[in-house]
């Protein structure tokens, strides 16, 4: 299969008869997910991620204070 029946196969072009009858050997081009799917994903993944390292450094932070509260002093 020659180069040109590649590209009429996909471009929608119609052959002659008796030319280009076979089907491509390469798949068709997939489309990408959309600009507007991504944005949502990486805000939602960017807000989980978020949520959860300040529930993490919150109890970092509680285990720090109760480890140091013998040393601070309260005049």
């Amino acid at each position: 299969m020659s180069a040109d029946c590649i590209v009429k196969a996909f471009s929608g072009c119609s052959c002659p008869a008796g030319e280009c009858m076979e089907t491509p050997l390469t798949p068709a081009p997939r489309a990408f997910i959309s600009w507007r799917k991504q944005a949502i994903t990486c805000l939602a993944f960017g807000f989980l991620a978020a949520i959860i390292s300040a529930a993490w450094m919150e109890t970092q932070f509680r285990n720090q204070d109760r480890a140091n509260q013998e040393l601070m002093s309260w005049k």
